[in-house]
């Protein structure tokens, strides 16, 4: 018997070239859409019932050429590394579908698909919450930083106003000072505001790290010095390049080692050391420092904005430099021991090597 047929759908499959696969029944009964393609007979050899119920026994996307074109359309232009075992995203006909393809051998390809629709939604419900607690504690936090130097001034030209006869011209000066400093500090707070919105649209570009990151080092490495800082790399002979806005990687970089120096203050031998390693198309670069380091307790609330424990800080540096991150399609990890030292990873995508 050279064939068999796929359970409910009735499709047939040449059992010459599937003997393993004697499970089609199987895959007819469970949600997720299977559908096999063969390359060289350029046609669909299986799909099961809940691949034709997702697209509604639409001919057109269920014949192997409609299916290329609207799922796969990038297969033969990209490399297959970039096109199989990924997931994708796909708008059909108003809902969303999720799906990856899979190569099997060079000539069959796998593809699962499923209706995420309403997982999105709920997604999107969840973080639309989520973003509008952030804002009002941002708010919160903003109201509180901005009135504590606001109400300082208010008193202190109250104070100036009603005595302003009787004070000598010292004591006035000191009065206006007092005031300017308090102005001082809502300029700053106002300027760490704006660096939110810097760089909303990065240009990405394929960087070489290691020249990056010389250049880098060679601009920081003299205050440091000064400082009495070692600053030292250690790159990985695999690392070569990364994509990314150097703008912003730059920014990352020096908001880390301003960290970083000012956990090294009143320490021995400080030094400060940036490794860079790649692993699965991405390249983790890390800035590590054996200064005071930071508690369990610390280490918790370090992205809640305006949370700091430094005495001028604002609490919104980290914040501002793991949204710069997410802007390079990146993450970072905080990696810290009390008296030890602190390792901070940002993790970027590869880019492409030199041919």
């Amino acid at each position: 018997m050279d064939n068999f047929s796929a359970g409910n759908s009735g499709q047939v499959i040449n059992k010459t070239n599937f003997d393993n696969y004697l499970y089609a029944d199987i895959l007819e009964t469970i949600d997720l859409g299977i559908v096999i393609l063969s390359i060289k007979r350029q046609e669909v050899l299986f799909k099961n019932k809940s691949y034709s119920e997702i697209f509604h026994n639409d001919k057109d996307v269920l014949e192997y050429k409609g299916l290329l074109d609207l799922l796969l359309s990038h297969h033969g232009k990209n490399q297959p590394s970039e096109v199989f075992g990924k997931h994708f995203t796909l708008k059909y006909k108003n809902r969303l579908l999720g799906y990856t393809a899979y190569m099997v051998s060079d000539n069959y390809i796998w593809i699962i698909i499923r209706d995420i629709t309403e997982r999105s939604r709920l997604e999107t419900i969840a973080e639309t919450v989520n973003s509008m607690e952030n804002i009002s504690y941002i708010f919160s936090g903003i109201r509180h930083e901005l009135g504590n130097p606001i109400n300082s001034i208010k008193m202190t030209l109250s104070v100036l106003k009603k005595n302003l006869g009787e004070y000598s011209p010292t004591a006035v000066e000191k009065f206006v000072d007092r005031a300017m400093t308090e102005i001082t500090r809502v300029e700053f707070l106002l300027q760490a505001l704006k660096s939110f919105s810097i760089f909303e649209n990065p240009d990405i570009q394929n960087i070489k790290l290691v020249d990056f990151i010389i250049r880098f080092i060679s601009l920081v490495g003299n205050d440091l010095h000064q400082s009495g800082i070692t600053i030292n790399k250690v790159i990985d002979h695999d690392v070569e390049r990364v994509n990314a806005d150097s703008r912003l990687l730059h920014q990352i970089m020096l908001n880390l080692i301003t960290n970083a120096t000012d956990a090294l203050e009143n320490k021995d031998n400080p030094e400060i050391i940036i490794r860079a390693k790649t692993k699965d198309g991405l390249v983790a670069i890390t800035v590590e420092d054996n200064g005071c380091g930071m508690s369990e307790e610390v280490q918790a609330n370090l992205f809640k904005p305006f949370y700091t424990t430094k005495a001028r800080g604002t609490g919104l540096g980290l914040m501002i430099t793991l949204k710069m991150v997410t802007l390079l399609k990146g993450s970072m990890e905080i990696k810290s021991v009390k008296d030890t030292g602190t390792k901070v990873t940002v993790v970027i995508p590869e880019g492409k090597t030199d041919d």
